[in-house]
C-alpha cells in the first residue's frame, strides 16, 4: 500500500463512525428545540405560539418533552390541577367552554408528569379519577337502553362488548385520533387501575383494529364509506399504531406498518415526520431516515415551525430515537414478577 494511503487509512481509523456522528446530531437538534420550548413557556403552560394565550394541546405536548425539567412540571402540575372542568374533563383553553377532545391529552400529560415527579398527593390523584370517570362517559354511544337489552338477552355479556371510540366532542360520531390519544391516557405510564378500565381500553383497540383501512393504515374515523374504501393518512395511522403498540401481533397492526411509507402525507410535514418516528421506535422499528428528514427541517432556533404543538412532537421523536420513547407502551413489572395480565400481553406481543 503507498506510503499516502497508509495515511489516508490512519485517518479514517480515527474519524467518527456514522453512528456516533448521528446521535451527536440528534443531541444537538435536541438541545435546541429544549431552549426553544422553554423559552416558550409562561405562567405554568403553552400556546399554540409564543406568547398567545394557554391551550391544552401544546401544554401538553411540551410539558410530556419537557418532564424532566422539576420546576416546570410541577407548575404544569398545577395549572392542569387548576383549569380542570368540574365534570373531569378539560376544554381546548381554559374557561372557553365544554369539556372536549383534549381531556385525553391533559390526562395523559398529568399521568406522565405526576409518574415522573413521584408524588402520591391525595388531591392529583383524585383529579385523575375524575378525568378518567369522565372519559369513561364521553365515548360515543350509538345503542339505547332498549337496544343494549336486546344485545344481552341475543349474546350475552359479550354483546355488549361492542367497538366504542371517542369523539372530538360528546355526543358525536367517534374518531382515531382523539381515541388514540385517550387510549395512550389510559395506558401511560401503566393502565390506569379503575372498574371496567379493561373493558373500555380492549373496546376503543377494538374499534381502532376494525376500521383499519383496506390498504393499511387509518382514515380519520371509517375505512369504507358509500361502499368505497377509505385512504389512510399518515398522521392518524401513526397515532393508532402508538396507540396499539400493545396489539403488535394484530394483522391490521403489521398491515399498517408495511404500509406506513406509502400513506398519504409521508414525509410531508415536520408533524408527520415526528409521529412517524415516534411510532418506529414504539414498535422496535428503525427511525433514522425519518429522524434524519425531521433534523432538516429544524430551524435555527430550534423550532419545527411556528407551532409549538409540532415543535414538541418534534422533541418527542428526538427523545425517542436517544432511546427515551415515553409514548411506548412497557410491560409493567412488579419486583421481579410479571402480573398475569402482563404475561399475557408480553405472549401476544
Amino acid at each position: 500500500m503507498p506510503k499516502t494511503e497508509k495515511i489516508e487509512s490512519k485517518g479514517a481509523d480515527k474519524a467518527p463512525s456514522p453512528e456516533k456522528f448521528e446521535v451527536k446530531t440528534v443531541q444537538k437538534a435536541l438541545s435546541k428545540v429544549d431552549s426553544y420550548i422553554q423559552s416558550a413557556f409562561k405562567d405554568g403552560a403553552w400556546g399554540y405560539k409564543p406568547g398567545e394565550s394557554a391551550c391544552i394541546e401544546p401544554t401538553a405536548y411540551c410539558a410530556i418533552a419537557r418532564r424532566k425539567d422539576e420546576k416546570t412540571r410541577r407548575q404544569v402540575i398545577e395549572f392542569l390541577s387548576a383549569n380542570q372542568n368540574q365534570d373531569g374533563g378539560w376544554c381546548t383553553s381554559p374557561g372557553i367552554g365544554k369539556s372536549d377532545w383534549t381531556s385525553g391529552l391533559a390526562l395523559l400529560a398529568l399521568r406522565v408528569l405526576l409518574k415522573e415527579d413521584g408524588g402520591d398527593d391525595p388531591k392529583h390523584a383524585a383529579a385523575i379519577d375524575k378525568a378518567v370517570s369522565y372519559l369513561f362517559e364521553a365515548r360515543t354511544e350509538f345503542y339505547g337502553a332498549l337496544a343494549k337489552f336486546l344485545l344481552l338477552i341475543s349474546k350475552g355479556d359479550k354483546g355488549l362488548n361492542y367497538p366504542r371510540g371517542w369523539p372530538w366532542s360528546p355526543g358525536c360520531f367517534h374518531w382515531v385520533e382523539p381515541t388514540a390519544y385517550t387510549l395512550l391516557a389510559l395506558k401511560l405510564p401503566s393502565h390506569v387501575e379503575k372498574q371496567d378500565s379493561k373493558r373500555v381500553i380492549e373496546r376503543a383497540d377494538n374499534f381502532l383494529l376494525e376500521h383499519a383501512c383496506k390498504d393499511g393504515g387509518w382514515n380519520h374515523g371509517n375505512d369504507l364509506c358509500l361502499n368505497v374504501f377509505l385512504p389512510p393518512y399518515v398522521v392518524t395511522t401513526a397515532e393508532a399504531l402508538i396507540a396499539l403498540a400493545d396489539q403488535k401481533s394484530a394483522d391490521a397492526v403489521q398491515h399498517a406498518l408495511k404500509n406506513l411509507p406509502n400513506t398519504i402525507g409521508y414525509a410531508g410535514s415536520a408533524m408527520s415526520l415526528a409521529w412517524v418516528s415516534i411510532a418506529q421506535k414504539s414498535h422496535d422499528l428503525d427511525a433514522s431516515e425519518s429522524i434524519k428528514m425531521l433534523i432538516a427541517r429544524q430551524n435555527e432556533d430550534g423550532s419545527f415551525g411556528p407551532n409549538l404543538m409540532v415543535t414538541a412532537l418534534s422533541m418527542l421523536a428526538l427523545q425517542a430515537y436517544l432511546g427515551d420513547n415515553v409514548l411506548k407502551y412497557r410491560i409493567e413489572r412488579r419486583g421481579d414478577l410479571f402480573s398475569i395480565r402482563d404475561l399475557f400481553l408480553s405472549l401476544r406481543a
